[in-house]
């Protein structure tokens, strides 16, 4: 399998908030070619009682729904053609609209929220958009590299070089963030294009992985369990749980991976 997601709720937390999936669409076209694609969406909600879960969960689906519909409502062949970065903020925009809609008309929801990474890969690119502090890593030619910004206070600190990043993985206010889904009727959306070589590994995670284990640490589990031909994503993905829970657990953690063994 060259994609997999895991989610577990840690040790500390009774719920999980977390929502993440991934998933493969092929097609065969009129030429006999066969066409993959393959996405993966995280998110990492937030809010009082059940809110948090509602939020993730909503964007989620909202998202995957407006991938796997409008893929064949615009013509597979048009989605292909088209900067599939425009696509991908256009579906965040519509869950944002979605959680921020409950939010409103539903007392108990109030302040309810939700980030958001998605990506959609296509031969040798993933098309990459976010919002909020869940992150997407390349890990590539034995080396990882961070390949979102966080939308969080200590990531602003960063940028104005008021704080190191080992200084913000303690800061007492690294879990405030700056942009989420359904805070307001808009919002921005960050995003790029990641170019993909065989071999590749693209982990998005939420910050119950990063912020309970430094992007070294991170780095060491994908070095010791990677494999250019066939990495065990499952087996990847329980590591970076383990490690996340041997450091602490104090948060819900997810995963979600794409290994790129396609050569075109």
């Amino acid at each position: 399998m060259t994609y997999y997601t895991l989610s577990d709720k840690g040790l500390v937390r009774a719920n999980n908030e977390d929502y993440t999936e991934s998933l493969g669409i092929t097609w065969c076209n009129h030429e006999g070619k066969e066409i993959e694609l393959t996405a993966l969406i995280l998110a990492d909600g937030m809010g009082g009682a059940a809110a948090g879960e509602f939020a993730s969960s909503l964007a989620v689906n909202s998202i995957r729904q407006n991938i796997v519909n409008n893929i064949f409502a615009r013509s597979p062949e048009n989605f292909l053609e088209t900067d599939r970065t425009e696509f991908l903020e256009e579906y965040i925009q519509s869950a944002n609209s979605a959680v921020y809609e409950k939010a409103t008309a539903n007392a108990e929801m109030k302040g309810m929220g939700t980030t958001i990474v998605t990506g959609i890969v296509y031969r040798n690119s993933m098309a990459l958009a976010h919002v909020g502090d869940s992150r997407a890593y390349k890990f590539a030619n034995n080396k990882m590299t961070r390949i979102t910004s966080d939308h969080s206070l200590v990531q602003e600190f960063i940028n104005a070089g008021q704080l190191s990043d080992e200084e913000a993985f303690d800061h007492p206010q690294r879990n405030i963030i700056t942009r989420a889904l359904g805070m307001n009727m808009s919002v921005k959306v960050d995003k790029k294009n990641i170019p993909l070589n065989y071999g590749d590994i693209i982990m998005f995670c939420s910050d119950g992985l990063c912020g309970y284990a430094r992007d070294n640490e991170i780095e060491e589990v994908f070095a010791q369990y990677y494999r250019q031909e066939n990495t065990d994503l499952k087996e990847l993905a329980r590591k970076m749980i383990e490690l996340a829970c041997k450091n602490g657990g104090g948060d819900n953690i997810s995963v979600s991976f794409y290994q790129h063994l396609k050569k075109f």
